[in-house]
């Protein structure tokens, strides 16, 4: 009876692993739209970089306006790494979240 109940255990382990193995490798509709998010967010990361860089070369600019795209890319950036973080980790909610807060603005 005990060498029944361990062979019960060690299938059930066995089965445990496996879905989880098998259920990481889908993602949910959330997590998929999340990357398109963070397709957008890395263009428009380039976009204020670039912006930036002319900004600077001309001498005539206010500092004012480029401290303020500064700021504006480095909110983006974290923004984007929290994105990331949550895509890697597959979390529905927090995906949620930034589609929330992403749908928002437009």
């Amino acid at each position: 009876m005990k060498i029944f109940t361990k062979l019960v255990a060690i299938l059930a382990g066995i089965a445990g692993i496996v879905g989880i193995v098998l259920g990481s490798q889908k993602k949910s509709q959330e997590v998929k739209e999340l990357k398109k998010v963070i397709k957008n967010s890395k263009k428009e990361e380039a976009k204020v970089e670039k912006e930036i860089v002319s900004l600077e070369q001309d001498k005539a600019t206010n500092k004012k306006e480029i401290t303020k795209l500064k700021r504006r890319l480095t909110v983006a950036k974290k923004k984007t790494v929290k994105m990331e973080e949550a895509y890697e980790a597959d979390d529905i909610e927090s995906a949620e979240d930034f589609l929330k807060k992403f749908s928002k603005k437009k």
